[in-house]
């Protein structure tokens, strides 16, 4: 029996594609620059990640040496913006599960306001050195090379497909171990796949995009009190052991709930895994709904 995903025929158009996502990334560059606020950081570091997936996942359908050019010249400063975002984050968890009072939370804000300026320094000389002249040129010149295939192609089910059984792997790899290396990398696989749905197969997208968010939401999370945690760790000798015990409790506990929440997300017949793989099955019909609502059946 075929499976029908039914979109809503009615929903609005959202701008897609290496382009967009491109020349964005140069709105956001000059939008960051001054304050580094958090959210500017984040949003500008979000847009070089989604053209790097995109150019990854172009490279292996359609091979062109402008992918690497693309990586080569935002690496720098994604890496730098990524050092920087997670002092930020830092510095909010803080915040969000101290006291201004707290021992811990006094000393790792000095130490990361430190931390901040000179990432800012080094991020503000890597945005220097991204060339936007030939960022915009390289941009036009793989506009066409990025559309080789439409949207919604069988060259992107697969490769979306083979994305989200890497995901899976990944995930039955983070259950087993409890690593906190393996969570991070089933939480990198995620995005990798919820990109290349978002880009190239917009349909699907538009009926998964909640939980695909959530999903990523949740590891991200995880990810971010897995930071925090090392951080207090690695500043123990500073901190008398019995004001960092509260705080490693206190931290493995908002873990456990946000990894508890993505397990029963993936279990049994209402398997997210389960939902997103009957999208991509032979047989597979999309069908456009009359009503706005939307539903997998």
């Amino acid at each position: 029996m075929a499976l029908k995903l039914l979109l809503p025929s009615n929903s609005p158009e959202k701008p897609i594609g290496l382009e967009v996502w491109m020349e964005r990334v140069l709105e956001l560059a000059d939008r960051v620059k001054g304050d580094w606020d958090a959210d500017a950081v984040h949003d500008l570091r979000v847009a070089i990640r989604r053209c790097r997936t995109m150019a990854d996942a172009l490279e292996e359908v359609n091979p062109r040496p402008g992918w690497r050019k693309l990586k080569r010249a935002s690496r720098k400063l994604f890496d730098v913006l990524g050092e920087l975002r997670d002092t930020q984050v830092e510095r909010a968890w803080l915040k969000d599960l101290g006291l201004p009072s707290d021992a811990v939370r006094r000393h790792l804000m000095h130490v990361l306001a430190y931390r901040g300026r000179t990432q800012r320094e080094k991020a503000g000389r890597a945005l220097e050195r991204l060339d936007r002249g030939d960022w915009s040129k390289l941009a036009r010149k793989v506009q066409c090379e990025a559309r080789f295939f439409p949207l919604e192609s069988v060259v992107f089910q697969r490769l979306a497909l083979a994305r989200l059984n890497d995901v899976v792997e990944l995930y039955n790899r983070a259950r087993r171990g409890r690593s906190r290396i393996a969570w991070h990398r089933l939480r990198i696989g995620l995005k990798h796949f919820r990109y290349v749905v978002e880009n190239f197969l917009p349909q699907r997208y538009e009926v998964w995009a909640n939980d695909l968010k959530r999903m990523q939401d949740l590891l991200g999370e995880v990810h971010d009190l897995d930071v925090l945690r090392t951080e207090i760790l690695r500043n123990s000798r500073q901190i008398t052991a019995d004001v960092v015990a509260p705080w490693l409790e206190k931290i493995e506990t908002e873990r456990k709930k946000r990894l508890d929440e993505f397990r029963s997300k993936t279990a049994g017949n209402g398997s997210l895994w389960l939902t997103w793989r009957a999208g991509f099955k032979w047989g597979h019909a999309l069908k456009v709904a009359p009503t706005v609502g939307h539903r997998i059946a």
